[in-house]
Formats: structure tokens, sequence, C-alpha cells
């Protein structure tokens, strides 16, 4: 598109105030569309759409260049092409995909501008989408049960398009090297798996795929018969089975009826999504909506986890190892006010509820733990004191860690007499130990959950959470894998907390083991001297029982 400046800027503020209004009711369609298929989690994509929409500096920007007299559209298109490459010049993954966003909300901008809306597209054949890049709204514009998979050039896991293909359980593979225009017309096979894509397999290869289509239907129908029933093991265990949630509320408890509360909810991501701090009482909005949601239901808070890698655009830090910088509990203890704010805020929210629990993320040391117990104090005296004569009462929450950095492991029973529960995030907590990143490529191969390393730090924390009484819960990846979830289940561990897509998958695993059996297995699998014999141990148990097919993902 050409640029061009015009002598109207009035009439360009009243085109850019119609496409706003379309662009929205787009959006706010889209949304309806996958809330009543209760895919919560892709309503969260369009959520962060519609923050980026209505941001008043995203827009005020735009307007301030018709004011200078570019026509709407060249407007939209300038502001757009240096907020993309704002975001894709950082470090951070997810801030990275944040450009794409920026980029589909121009083109539909753009495209309302220039053209008339033609509507969704109709197909008469099921497709396998191939771009160069894959917006969600563009996933969502395909009619349902016609768009079969997903290979875009440009992408990762983080992206919201992958968020989204999960959400709808479209296999896809993100960030492929290939050139597409030998793909067109050809027969395809995406293994969301393995993240493999085949071009024109051979018949033997298609039969076999075409048979694993049909078992992963077959389990499906399996999984849902459990939804209503509960987690206990063969041998009468019960186990409680939590989300992680936090890329929007996922405020629907329709949606998440089977999950027994939330057990990590991340609340970064509003902070992240703005030009500023939010407001007290803008958190408040927010985690309100979380809360009323799941009444009757733990909802545990982690308290803001950015810096370093996970910078907010509008404080930025600069270092050479953000992994191990200013981050999590060590920047907001820096800067109390950002924390009293957001402890505040929570304290607020739960008025009434009595189903809050607040966690404190990269906690390293005992001294971090007692000024952050000091704040919360001092935020529930004040909540408190302006509450008094309100309706509904501010309980003070449960206050807890999340074990992660390595250091605490070896401070355990110093750590708790001063908290209420511990939680462990065994993705970071594997990578310290193993000094893996795991989005590196390069060393992505040898970080392993399962690493005899990792399980014994596992095996110290669960046998010092029962020595002292302590709760402890898992909200790792580990929780939601069906190898890890038994390994966890035979260490003791009893609360696991998985994005959504996991929970009835891990509902059902759990009503088919013995927690006794298990514990035996786990003794034999330690004899192995290598990591394959150890999965295989479990994977025998799992097979055992008809479930070999969820072990595909390692394959």
């Amino acid at each position: 598109m050409t640029e061009r400046k015009g002598d109207n800027p009035a009439l360009q503020h009243e085109r850019l105030d119609k496409v706003l209004v379309q662009v929205e009711d787009e959006l706010n369609s889209m949304a309806l569309r996958f809330k009543e298929s209760q895919a919560s989690e892709s309503v969260a994509v369009f959520e962060v759409y519609q923050y980026i929409l209505k941001d008043p500096v995203f827009i005020g920007l735009i307007r301030e260049q018709i004011e200078r007299g570019w026509i709407a559209g060249s407007a939209v298109k300038r502001v757009c092409e240096k907020q993309i490459a704002q975001f894709s010049s950082m470090s951070d993954l997810y801030l990275r995909e944040r450009a794409a966003d920026i980029r589909d909300l121009g083109q539909r901008l753009l495209t309302r501008l220039i053209h008339e809306d033609d509507g969704l597209l109709t197909l008469a054949e099921p497709i396998i989408l191939v771009a160069d890049e894959i917006s969600a709204t563009l996933i969502a514009e395909f009619p349902r049960g016609k768009l079969k998979g997903i290979v875009s050039a440009r992408g990762s896991i983080n992206s919201h398009a992958a968020i989204l293909a999960r959400a709808m359980g479209i296999p896809a593979v993100m960030g492929i090297d290939h050139s597409f225009e030998l793909l067109e017309d050809r027969t395809l096979i995406v293994d969301g798996y393995s993240g493999e894509l085949l071009v024109e397999p051979v018949a033997s290869i298609v039969r076999e795929y075409r048979q694993l289509i049909v078992e992963e239907e077959q389990m499906d129908e399996l999984f849902a018969t459990v939804r209503n029933e509960p987690s206990v093991t063969l041998d009468g265990v019960k186990v409680s089975l939590l989300l992680n949630a936090g890329l929007s509320a996922d405020s629907d408890i329709g949606m998440n009826d089977c999950a027994d509360g939330v057990g990590l909810f991340r609340t970064e991501i509003p902070f992240m999504m703005r030009d500023r701090f939010p407001s007290e009482q803008e958190q408040v909005t927010s985690y309100r909506r979380v809360l009323t949601s799941y009444v009757g239901k733990p909802v545990c808070m982690r308290t803001l986890d950015v810096g370093g890698d996970k910078q907010l655009p509008y404080f930025p830090i600069v270092e050479e190892n953000p992994f191990l910088g200013w981050r999590g509990i060590r920047l907001t203890l820096d800067h109390p006010e950002i924390f009293l704010v957001q402890l505040k805020a929570m304290l607020r929210a739960s008025q009434g509820l009595d189903n809050l629990s607040i966690m404190l993320p990269m906690v390293g040391s005992l001294d971090e733990v007692r000024v952050a117990r000091r704040l919360m104090d001092r935020a529930w005296r004040e909540v408190s004191a302006e509450t008094v004569d309100q309706q509904g009462v501010v309980r003070y929450p449960s206050l807890g860690v999340m074990i992660e950095v390595p250091s605490l492991l070896y401070l355990l029973p110093e750590l708790s007499p001063l908290v209420d529960f511990w939680s462990v995030g065994t993705n970071d907590l594997t990578q310290y130990l193993l000094a893996v990143d795991r989005n590196n490529g390069r060393v992505a191969g040898i970080y392993d959950a399962l690493h005899p390393a990792v399980l014994k730090a596992l095996q110290q924390i669960i046998d010092t959470a029962r020595r002292y009484g302590k709760p402890v819960s898992i909200c790792g990846e580990l929780a939601g894998d069906p190898i890890g979830v038994l390994v966890l289940l035979a260490m003791g561990y009893r609360r696991f907390s998985m994005n959504n897509s996991n929970l009835m998958r891990t509902r059902y695993i759990v009503r088919q083991s013995s927690s006794t059996e298990l514990q035996a297995l786990l003794e034999e699998a330690l004899r192995h001297q290598h990591t394959g014999a150890f999965k295989g141990v479990f994977a025998r148990y799992l097979e055992e029982r008809g479930l070999g097919g969820l072990l595909r993902g390692g394959r």
C-alpha cells in the first residue's frame, strides 16, 4: 500500500471510528463463537486483541498521524509498522509474538478501510492452512470442522495462533523452514506431536495416520466419560486437579467445571499488554472476575512475575543474563509500591469470597519471604480498614511460594514456618538444575524433567512437605504429562495444576492407576541407570491399561 496524505482530517477520523467499531464487532463475534463451543483458552486470545484495539496510546498514535495529514489507512500502516519493529526486536519470546498480533490487527483495519467486508470464509472441502505467518483471528475465520491442520513459517508455541490451535484440537507445526509454493495442492500430514510435516507420504504412511486419527477420537470419547467423576485412584487415593490460567480470566466456570480450582493464575499478562502499570481498581476488576468464577473453589494467584526476559514495554530492563537477573519477587520487593498495589487489589477482589491464596515467584531466600509477608500484613490492614463499613469480609489469604530456584531446596525446613504452602514450578526448576534453556534449540534436547537430579529434588520436596505438614502442588508441565503424573503420584504428590486441555486426560489416568503399584514401579525404575529405561517402565504401565496412544508425543 502506498502511503498518501489527504486534506480532510475530520473525514479520516470518521473513517477510523467506523472501522474500529467494525473490527471490534468482528472480534466479538469470533469470541462468541468459541465461547459457545466451550473453547475457553481460545476466548482468551480475543481478549488480548481487544486490549490492543482499545489501547488509548495505540489509537492515539494513529490519530496523531491523521492530524499530521496522513489518510486513515496510511496512519494505521505507519503506526503498526513501527510497533511491529519494536516488538520484533525484543528478546522475550512472548513479547516478540505480540508483533504478529499488531500485524494482524493492522491488516484487518486496512482491509476494512480499503474493501467492503466479504464475511467469513466458505470452504467446500477440509484444508490444511499453509502460510508464512498465521494469526489467531485468521484461524478463527475458518468454518468449524474445515480446518484440519496448520503450517506456519513464523511463530512458536508461545504464539496466539498456536494457543488457539491447541484449544481447537488442530495439529500445528510452527516455525518450519520450507518452500511453501511447493506444498500447494500436495497431500500433507501435519504431526502436531512430533512437530513434523510429511509431504506426499506413501500410501502405507497415510493408512497409519488415518488409524491414529481414529484412535485419537476414541481416546477423547473415553476421557470424556470421566468428566464428572472424582479424581480417585483405584486404591482410593484422592487427587486434586487444578488449572493453570492467565492469558485471560478463564472466567466462565461452565467451561472449567471439571477443575477443582485454579492452581496457578499468572497475573502478568494484563501488565504486559498495557502502556502503563494498571491501576489498583483495574486490577481489582480483573481479579474479581476470576475469583467469582470459582466460588467455592480455591484460586491461587501468583504475584507479578516480570523482569529479565519478560519485560514490560513501559518498564524496560537490559541485562546480559535475564534468566538470572532482576525478575519475579526480586523486582517487586525493590518496588514495594507496585507490590502493595497488587496485593491490595487481590485482597479487595476477594471480599466476601474466601477462596484466594497468593503465591510468590522466583523466591531464593528466606529474607524475601519475610519482607513479602510484612508487606502483605500491611496490605491486609489497609484494605480491612477501607472496607470495614462495606458488606462482606476480607479474609487474610494463605501465602505460598514457588519452588523453582534450586537454593530453596536447601532451605525447606526453615521455610516451612514462614509460609502456608509450596508449589513446584518444574519448568524453571529443571532449567536451573540442569543449566539448560529449553527455548534454545542447541541444548533443548538435553532438557529433561525426568533427569535423575530433578527426580531427587522432587522427592526431597515432597518428603520434607510431609515431615512439616505443608501442602504442596505441582504447577509445571510435568503435571499434565502422562508419564510425569504417574511418577509424581508414586512420589506422593496429590495436587496437580495444568492446562485446561490436559484435565480430563489426567483424570482418566488417575482413575486407572493404583498408587501402591506406582510406588513399587518407581522403586524399580530408579534402579535403571538411564532416563530412557526409566520412562520405559512407566510407559509399559500406560500401555497395559490401553493408554499407549498417549505416548505418541515422545516417539
